[in-house]
């Protein structure tokens, strides 16, 4: 009777792929839109695993969902958004954004409720120097819709679309302070 057990074979659902979108529509002037994006990450989001925190269980452990990944790592996925929705390499700035990506994770405070965080620095850097003319850094928290992977997805797409809206509108007042503007030739336009 065991033997005949043996035969059957459950075949696991198969792997969930995931991505954020190619981002929402141009949220920045074009004469503002910097020359390109750079994004770096931490090691353990060099990854293409969706990863989530179970706070109320064990805060400091990283885990990942068994059967859902993202196409590709969060930080090439988040540089799409923001190329797409600042209108990278258009003729606008010619200085380049770069962006440090620290976090990118759902966390669960208790197991029917989920949120999704993202934390980054991101600075704006001349075309003939590595030293920002300006930096700030970017923590943006969204609830998911659903505690669990389809949920973390939905979130994080609109944390990033709401990371690049308060991009845009940092790069904005930064040209809007007193000076000569970001395309000057002390800033972005040497």
């Amino acid at each position: 009777m065991l033997a005949a057990c043996g035969g059957l074979q459950i075949k696991p659902p198969p792997m969930a792929f995931y991505d954020l979108g190619a981002g929402n529509a141009r949220v920045l002037r074009p004469a503002l839109a910097p020359s390109r994006v750079e994004v770096n990450t931490r090691p353990w989001l060099a990854l293409s695993a969706m990863q989530y925190r179970l706070l109320w269980q064990d805060p400091d452990r990283r885990r990942a969902y068994a059967e859902s990944r993202w196409a590709s790592q969060p930080a090439e996925m988040l540089a799409l958004v923001l190329e797409r929705s600042l209108g990278s390499g258009t003729g606008g700035l010619r200085c380049r954004l770069q962006m440090e990506l620290d976090e990118f994770v759902q966390v669960f405070p208790s197991a029917g409720q989920s949120q999704v965080e993202l934390l980054a620095r991101i600075g704006l850097i001349p075309p003939r120097s590595d030293v920002p003319i300006a930096h700030r850094e970017f923590r943006i928290v969204e609830a998911a819709p659903t505690a669990d992977a389809a949920g973390g997805v939905a979130g994080f797409r609109r944390a990033s679309e709401r990371l690049a809206t308060e991009v845009a509108e940092w790069i904005t007042r930064l040209d809007q302070a007193p000076g000569e503007g970001l395309n000057g030739p002390t800033r972005c336009g040497a």
